[in-house]
């Protein structure tokens, strides 16, 4: 179980002047349900400035994924959506839903790598607004460091737009952190450096991230 606090600074875009603020709420929550451990995930986002010039909430993602461990490392299989709940200029004003996937291959004691795939389609929502429909495909590595230390691929995400039929954006990064203890509980700063490689208009160029997150026993 683990609570998430961040921030990430945009600090300008492909082919327009600007910068951009977004903090983030994160929880994972593991629970049972029919025998199966499952994995339960809430993200919140809240921007206080943006390229349009709109700040508030953001829309709400959910994803709950049923786990599957085996020999080399471990499975997730389930669904995805995301809520319009967002400020107007910030939300896609759509009500979206799709299967979602993930891996991590843990048999190396050198790394951890891995894939999530998600997908989200529109399915009711404002008739006015464009619809969705998003392949998020996040590859996962993780090099540890030693001493609760680790570099990893951390925000990195390509997302191919079904409607239009191209790759939306291509933002690799990598990311620090370590495990400190603290009251009782253990935690973990980390900082990432974000790049969007899909050179279109209004994508982010450099990202930098900072955050915090709470690592509790279940």
């Amino acid at each position: 179980m683990s609570l998430q606090f961040s921030d990430a600074y945009t600090t300008g875009f492909h082919g327009a002047d600007g910068s951009a603020n977004q903090l983030m709420f994160r929880a994972a929550i593991p629970f049972m349900m029919l025998e199966r451990p499952n994995i339960f995930r809430i993200t919140v986002p809240y921007n206080t400035s943006s390229l349009s010039g709109a700040d508030g909430f953001g829309d709400i993602t959910v994803f709950d994924l049923a786990t599957f461990s085996y020999s080399w490392g471990r499975l997730g299989v389930g669904v995805v959506a995301s809520l319009p709940t967002g400020t107007k200029g910030l939300s896609a004003e759509k009500w979206t839903a799709g299967p979602a996937v993930g891996f991590v291959n843990s048999s190396s004691k050198q790394f951890n790598w891995g894939l999530f795939a998600q997908t989200l389609f529109s399915y009711a929502g404002d008739a006015n607004a464009p619809d969705v429909g998003i392949i998020n495909l996040q590859p996962i590595f993780t090099y540890p460091l030693g001493r609760g230390r680790s570099l990893s691929l951390g925000n990195s995400a390509l997302i191919y737009d079904t409607r239009k039929s191209r790759w939306a954006s291509l933002l690799l990064g990598v990311n620090y952190g370590f495990i400190v203890p603290l009251a009782g509980q253990k935690w973990r700063p980390n900082f990432e450096v974000d790049y969007d490689f899909r050179d279109a208009s209004g994508n982010q160029e450099w990202v930098i991230r900072a955050g915090i997150t709470l690592l509790l026993p279940t």
